[in-house]
C-alpha cells in the first residue's frame, strides 16, 4: 500500500449521510437565528431609550461630525495646496 495514499484517507472527513444531514441542518438553524437576530424578533423591552442612552447617542454624533468636519478639511487642505 501506497503511504500518500494512507495518509489522505486518514485525512478525510467520513461521507455518512447521518453526518451530512447533522451538518446541513446545523447550517440551517445557525442561518435562520443569525437572520433572527439581524431582523431583531425577539425584542424584549421596546419601551425606547433612557436618557444616558440618548446622551450617549448625541456626544456619539457630536463626535463623529467632528472627523467628518476635520477629515473633509484636511481634504479640502490638501487639494488647494496643489495649486499653490
Amino acid at each position: 500500500m501506497n503511504p500518500s495514499s494512507t495518509r489522505r484517507s486518514s485525512m478525510s472527513l467520513p461521507h455518512s449521510p447521518d453526518l451530512r444531514q447533522r451538518v446541513v441542518s446545523a447550517v440551517v438553524v445557525t442561518t435562520a437565528r443569525v437572520v433572527g437576530w439581524l431582523r431583531a424578533e425577539d425584542v424584549t423591552d421596546d419601551r425606547g431609550s433612557d436618557s444616558s442612552e440618548k446622551a450617549f447617542m448625541v456626544i456619539l454624533a457630536i463626535a463623529l461630525g467632528a472627523a467628518v468636519t476635520t477629515a473633509a478639511v484636511a481634504f479640502v487642505a490638501s487639494k488647494t495646496a496643489l495649486f499653490q
